[in-house]
């Protein structure tokens, strides 16, 4: 049998018109200048609005996806970054960026060439060591994790997500003494940091200290910097019959 149809016709709308350079160019100079002001929403919403009128750069990639982020729109945020990486993909901080919304999602496994890519691309970045560990850490690849982290401190030994994850790994290996003093050294910096109050929890319980244990967990769990994870792991905690 013979498919046969009519003549094919194919609707052609009218070519864009070509991009301003110049106003381009205001445009981001807008939004840089508001952010060495320290504006940060408003360079969001002026990258937010560059985006929206076809504009493609990565730093506006990167700021629309952080406003999406503070409004916990993160599967948004993701597919903005997707987007902006495949334009720019050797752009490390958009790669950055892309990675860590990656790892708030929980999908490490996804993350981590991304961290992978950023600290051989910066191999100095600390935080970049750091946040890779972390990611090694989710994995549980903890040996990797614990180089990982003494990398990031080696680089600046003040980045606490690194001093966190080593007081986490010995917290979880039975060192709680290790462990109690790499968290009350994140405390004394930044008061409240939801992973080394459960390191110091857990310590607590393991050395006796029952009470202390329950009034640190139930304080996390009422705490809105902590996350949905954290808070249910306080709970399970508290719900074990260790505290």
């Amino acid at each position: 049998m013979e498919f046969k149809s009519g003549p094919i016709k194919i609707a052609v709308g009218k070519p864009s018109p070509p991009r301003d350079a110049e106003a381009d160019r205001a445009t981001l100079h807008a939004v840089n200048d508001a952010l060495e002001a320290g504006q940060i929403e408003a360079a969001e919403r002026m990258a937010e609005a560059a985006l929206a009128q076809g504009l493609q750069h990565p730093m506006l990639y990167n700021l629309a996806a952080e406003r999406l982020e503070a409004q916990d729109r993160f599967g948004e945020a993701l597919r903005l970054l997707q987007q902006g990486h495949g334009l720019a993909p050797d752009d490390v901080g958009l790669r950055q960026a892309l990675a860590l919304c990656l790892f708030r999602l929980q999908r490490y496994a996804e993350a981590l060439p991304h961290f992978d890519a950023l600290v051989a691309a910066e191999p100095g970045f600390a935080p970049g060591h750091a946040a890779r560990a972390a990611t090694l850490d989710a994995l549980g690849r903890f040996e990797a994790a614990d180089a990982g982290y003494r990398r990031s401190l080696e680089l600046e030994p003040g980045n606490l997500l690194a001093v966190a994850g080593l007081a986490s790994l010995a917290s979880r290996r039975g060192r709680h003494a290790e462990a109690r003093a790499l968290a009350e050294r994140v405390l004394q910096a930044e008061p409240g940091y939801p992973e080394a109050l459960i390191v110091l929890a857990k310590a607590d319980l393991a050395q006796g200290q029952a009470a202390q244990g329950q009034a640190r967990l139930h304080g996390l769990i009422a705490d809105p910097r902590a996350t949905p994870e954290q808070r249910a792991f306080a709970e399970r905690l508290l719900a074990d019959g260790s505290a």
